[in-house]
């Protein structure tokens, strides 16, 4: 194995576990994901109470559904299960959420700790009412592509130690080579391959909703 490629596989292995060790990990029995009517991308998300604490949670099952619509192909609709580090809080300031199915198919979305607290510290007031979208990344692997978006509002309609919800849209996500959820020996990583053409673009939306 190269040794830049060896690289690559840690960091994408640190990604898709959240930074978990292997006796902190919740890995539930995958199953392909189910391909939806993109209707049920759009389903309301359960609405509660927005914790902007961004501390301790944990959550060990749900799902995320992502509506994929490619530029050049029809519309679809995936759901994957909540798979990773039941503890999505990645230091310094991150929260990770991963998802996943098989045959290196999954979806993952993370945004700043900070985004939700507000830049509060622990013993300052409290944050206000969170009323806005705030920043996020989304990523999703799907008919063997893998695409990211870094540009993507995500809208939460709950946070608390028992759940979380919310919707997520990405007006743009570009088509990767590399696949945090399928990392293979066989793709090289010490030359960048010259492109042949522009890298296949989509719009991402859905919605998520886990539990503890």
């Amino acid at each position: 194995m190269h040794a830049r490629y060896a690289v690559g596989v840690a960091a994408a292995a640190l990604l898709v576990g959240g930074c978990a060790s292997s006796g902190d990990q919740h890995v539930p029995e995958r199953a392909d994901a189910p391909r939806l009517d993109p209707a049920r991308c759009d389903a309301p998300t359960p609405v509660g109470d927005v914790d902007r604490s961004a501390y301790g949670l944990r959550y060990t099952r749900g799902t995320m559904r992502i509506r994929v619509e490619p530029t050049d192909a029809e519309a679809r609709c995936v759901e994957f299960a909540k798979s990773g580090n039941p503890s999505v809080e990645v230091p310094p300031d991150t929260l990770l959420f991963t998802f996943a199915g098989t045959d290196g198919e999954g979806g993952q979305f993370e945004f700043l700790a900070s985004a939700l607290t507000g830049g509060r510290v622990p013993g300052s007031p409290p944050a206000p009412k969170l009323t806005a979208p705030i920043p996020a990344r989304v990523g999703v692997s799907v008919d063997g592509l893998y695409y990211s978006a870094t540009a993507c509002s995500l809208t939460l309609t709950r946070v608390g130690a028992a759940a979380a919800a919310g919707r997520f849209d990405c007006p743009e996500a570009v088509a990767d080579d590399a696949n945090p959820f399928a990392p293979s020996d066989d793709v090289p990583y010490d030359e960048a391959p010259t492109p042949t053409a522009p890298p296949a673009t989509a719009r991402l939306s859905g919605r998520f909703e886990v539990q503890a």
